[in-house]
């Protein structure tokens, strides 16, 4: 063998060596992600993300790897899918600290209107979001929200009556009952369904629906884009950001700016944005001070407005279907009311099986079912997974309210499990706090917004059958559940009877108003 061929072969060996020895250093350094699919050279996962119904396909996921946790990337972008209580127990509840932080979106945030130093939902975690949580909390603690009963009440007690008059209207009238209290709560002001400012409010709730269900947008793939001139072609998103963005900036702007208007005039100087001037008065920037208003007016509407609604619209869905759970419901309701009043918040302590009707209507179906994603400010490891700073954390709720070992025959819709042998609500049975999100980003409203969802199921039942249709001889249609695919997911449209349940019905609706 020649000198040169030696050498030859020892640079082919010592190269060998070399690149054995470089994969396995990478290897052992390479952190250990959750499981999950393999995906493509560059794009990674972006093709494993599924569109439609994706707390379905996490679900299914989390089966096929066995594992409670999966993990995808997408041009080097980490996401994170929780699919059990205890992996949302331990990374957003004890960890709170650093994975309540939340993704930032071109589109939603920048170019859409809701804009993070506005929208407290959005807000990255920090002092301003300290600063506009404490403020939310003031108002919707446990302990204030009694004070918003009786505007709840009127608000429940208007809806009785629409489903009266036009019952096939149902959607429609929970919308405008969601809208009504709040806008009585929040601005003092009594409003009937063509006031303009219930069509803001709607148009600008309507675009946060649009983008959530709209799937990825490529300016938050590729932020540059956001630069592209609206005229060019291809840049129909930001034609359509622009469009949206006047929508919510109306939302925010127009009735917190009517409001003002009108202070000093009737109820305008005891409702919640009162009470919030009065609190604040002291404070020296008044510019500050208008800002976090206008903030607490715009985003109580974000929060509470659609996702009521369409918590109740998931129980009439819920009960056209299943018609005999309403059976010991109205035998609960007429032993406590004796069918001569309608149910007041002071009654649920009485009224064990309507309450454990509505957790079970929560369980069965979110309008978030995967909530709102958190991001993670620190690197976080769990059960042995390394999970990156800057990492976007969802919590399958759907999935974790259908653990068979949390909630057993989850498929099937139970309100009894809610209940002991003797009919009290069961203290060992957690409750379904996944509809309101987790640890430090929970929803501050979440009381205001379960009383008045109880009262409304409570109300509704009192007087009410919810009955699947009928056809043109008369005949009973089977109804099934279906539900929007997307990231807001409702009833699809479907229809129902709402028949008066006594001869006395009528009259007690019509007296309540």
């Amino acid at each position: 063998m020649t000198t040169l061929a030696l050498a030859s072969g020892l640079t082919y060996l010592f190269s060998g060596v070399l690149l054995v020895c470089l994969f396995v250093s990478y290897a052992r350094k390479r952190p250990r992600y959750p499981p999950g699919p393999k995906g493509l050279p560059l794009i990674r996962n972006l093709l494993d993300i599924p569109a439609d119904y994706p707390w379905i396909t996490y679900r299914d996921l989390a089966e096929k790897y066995n594992s409670d946790i999966l993990h995808f990337e997408v041009f080097g972008s980490h996401l994170v899918v929780l699919n059990s209580a205890e992996a949302t127990r331990q990374i957003l509840e004890k960890q709170s600290s650093i994975t309540s932080d939340r993704a930032h979106s071109v589109m939603l945030n920048e170019l859409s209107g809701w804009d993070t130093d506005r929208t407290v939902t959005f807000m990255e975690y920090g002092d301003s979001w300290r600063r506009h949580r404490k403020l939310f909390q003031e108002h919707f603690r446990q302990q204030a929200i009694p004070r918003y009963h009786h505007a709840q009440t009127k608000g429940v007690n208007r809806l009785l009556k629409s489903l009266l008059d036009t019952p096939e209207k149902f959607s429609a009238h929970i919308r405008f009952m969601s809208a009504y209290t709040i806008t009585e709560v929040v601005f003092g002001k009594e409003v009937e369904p063509d006031d303009p400012s219930i069509e803001v409010v709607d148009d600008g709730m309507h675009t946060l629906n649009e983008l959530l269900n709209a799937g990825v947008f490529l300016v938050d793939i590729f932020p540059l884009l956001r630069y592209v001139p609206s005229w060019l072609p291809g840049a129909s998103f930001k034609r359509l950001a622009g469009k949206w963005k006047k929508a919510v900036d109306d939302m925010y702007t127009i009735p917190y700016n009517n409001y003002k208007a009108t202070l000093g005039e009737g109820d305008a100087n005891t409702c919640l944005l009162a009470t919030a001037m009065a609190d604040k008065v002291d404070q020296d920037d008044a510019r500050v001070v208008d800002h976090d208003l206008m903030c607490l007016a715009g985003t109580t509407f974000g929060a509470g407005y659609d996702t009521t609604a369409t918590a109740l619209g998931i129980f009439i869905m819920v009960m056209a279907v299943h018609p005999e759970a309403q059976i010991s419901i109205h035998e609960e309701l007429d032993r406590v009311l004796h069918r001569d009043r309608l149910p007041a918040m002071e009654d649920r302590k009485e009224l064990p099986r309507t309450t454990a009707l509505m957790y079970e209507t929560f369980r069965w179906h979110l309008p978030l079912p995967l909530g709102v994603p958190h991001q993670t400010t620190a690197a976080i490891h769990y059960n042995g997974y390394f999970i990156p700073q800057g990492t976007n954390i969802v919590a399958n709720s759907w999935a974790i309210l259908r653990d068979e070992g949390l909630y057993p025959d989850p498929e099937t819709f139970r309100p009894e499990r809610w209940l002991n042998a003797d009919g009290s609500l069961r203290n060992d049975m957690r409750f379904p706090v996944e509809m309101f999100g987790y640890g430090r980003r929970i929803c501050v409203g979440r009381h205001f917004a379960e009383d008045i969802v109880w009262l409304a199921i409570a109300s509704i039942l009192a007087v009410y059958k919810i009955e699947p249709p009928v056809d043109e001889n008369g005949t009973v249609r089977a109804l099934e559940a279906d539900f929007t695919p997307r990231l807001f997911s409702a009833p699809k449209p479907f229809k129902c009877r709402f028949t008066p349940r006594f001869p006395g019905a009528e009259s007690l609706i019509r007296a309540s108003v």
